[in-house]
């Protein structure tokens, strides 16, 4: 099951999720997607749980990348309280049916 996800992610697929969520979702997606390395980043689902988001790897753990993500999150609008794990994968690998996690980060917007 994960494999098919993860093949409709990179095959473009699955629509943006976050069209369906808040408005930080939308505004967290456009601004990661506008970074060199990103392939796809979306919302696994309306709650903002989880976060995923597909770049070229260059041989480096994204943990950073991951927790920059989170940054944009919060600037984007997160609300108090909210929790999203940010996961970061590799984009080729997705491509070839493969999951290679890169790099991931536990995000939380105190109150």
């Amino acid at each position: 099951m994960k494999r098919l996800i993860a093949g409709l992610i990179v095959a473009g697929l699955v629509g943006s999720i976050a069209q369906a969520g808040e408005p930080w979702m939308a505004a967290s997606v456009a601004a990661l997607g506008k970074e060199k390395a990103v392939r796809e980043v979306l919302f696994s689902n309306d709650r903002s749980t989880s976060l995923w988001i597909s770049v070229r790897d260059d041989g480096s753990r994204r943990d950073g990348f991951a927790e920059y993500a989170c940054l944009t999150l919060v600037e984007s609008g997160m609300p108090a309280g909210a929790f999203t794990v940010i996961r970061v994968w590799d984009a080729a690998a997705m491509a070839r049916g493969e999951q290679r996690e890169l790099g991931r980060f536990e995000c939380s917007r105190k109150g």
